[in-house]
């Protein structure tokens, strides 16, 4: 069943049938995973895990050591992610650097952020890298410069329900407007770990 009404104009349309694809990223620990299961569920849509699909689609060009994470071909990711039709969740780290129809960026709190992080057992360079990309807007600011429909969703203090819930009502009604990029701000924790 379409998500907007018949009569939207977008790239995605083939005939008479409608398909929307889906970005969900954040910062590692902000919720996509589970998030992105629920969502996928709740909207009957196939559910693509972008680091299974790089590695599917042979895309991993190797491992950082010093991170512990694949190192994948963006360009050829984007070009890949591109191709995919029908409705789908496209789920990842970075997931927010390909072309969809609406690009969803999660954000949760540094402080929480920090907390899941450590219960990963992540070296601490590691979780001060990603609470610091956290709190800078590093996801949500290149989600801007790939996508013209990109919106922020604070995951702090709620359930992957609760978020799941949210997004599938801004899709569904189609309001963006409250969830545009700014809404969420980490700025006072930059300015307390420099004091």
């Amino acid at each position: 069943m379409p998500v907007f009404s018949g009569d939207a104009k977008r790239s995605s349309m083939k005939g008479d049938d409608f398909c929307m694809k889906i970005l969900i990223s954040g910062t590692p620990g902000t919720g996509k995973t589970s998030v992105s299961e629920l969502l996928a569920e709740k909207l009957g849509y196939r559910l693509v895990r972008i680091n299974d699909f790089a590695e599917e689609r042979g895309l991993v060009e190797g491992v950082d050591k010093v991170r512990g994470s694949m190192i994948i071909d963006e360009v050829r990711l984007e070009a890949e992610v591109g191709k995919l039709s029908g409705d789908i969740v496209v789920e990842g780290h970075l997931a927010h650097l390909c072309k969809g129809d609406v690009s969803v960026v999660l954000r949760t709190r540094p402080d929480v952020l920090e907390v899941r992080l450590s219960l990963r057992k992540w070296s601490k360079e590691k979780i001060h890298e990603n609470v610091e990309a956290e709190i800078l807007d590093v996801i949500l600011q290149e989600a801007v410069e790939v996508n013209e429909n990109v919106v922020e969703v604070d995951t702090t203090g709620k359930s992957p329900e609760d978020v799941c819930g949210i997004l599938s009502d801004m899709i569904r009604k189609k309001i963006y407007d409250d969830f545009r990029p700014g809404k969420v701000s980490w700025v006072s924790y930059l300015e307390d770990s420099v004091s």
